[in-house]
């Protein structure tokens, strides 16, 4: 099973020098889920056995890392599959759009997917507001 947890590394200061406990309470997460990440590769205070410690600044890199692992591109075609877990395309005729979301369904699954439309997108629509032309100049023909 992929976690697809993200960390906020803001509520890290990178001064601070922290505990396995003290890691547990601002995340939320269990003990062994930190002593996972010192052995996937979260650097520790040399020279330091017990309390073990982990500067704020190293979290946050570690932290940042593993949420850009995370993140999924998609096409402007796609959707993402909660089901799949991986970008997908709708089936032929489910997309129905309603203000800035679309709506669809898998191709694979039949499972329900939404996606927001960004403003700089062509196919979203904003009702244009008429231009007034300027009038300076007609008088000079």
């Amino acid at each position: 099973m992929r976690d697809m947890t993200r960390f906020n590394p803001q509520i890290i200061q990178g001064h601070v020098s922290y505990t396995i406990r003290e890691i547990v309470k601002v995340f939320g997460i269990n003990q062994k889920t930190c002593l996972r990440w010192i052995a996937e590769g979260l650097a520790t205070v040399p020279g330091k056995k017990k309390p073990i410690l982990i500067y704020g600044s190293d979290l946050k890199t570690f932290i940042r890392q593993k949420n850009s692992k995370k993140k999924v591109t998609m096409e402007r075609h796609e959707f993402y599959c909660f089901k799949c877990k991986v970008p997908r395309r709708a089936k032929k005729g489910s997309i129905t759009k309603k203000g800035d979301t679309k709506k669809a369904e898998c191709c694979v699954c039949s499972t329900k997917m939404t996606r927001k439309i960004k403003p700089y997108r062509k196919d979203y629509h904003i009702p244009s507001t008429p231009v007034q032309t300027s009038t300076l100049f007609d008088n000079l023909i």
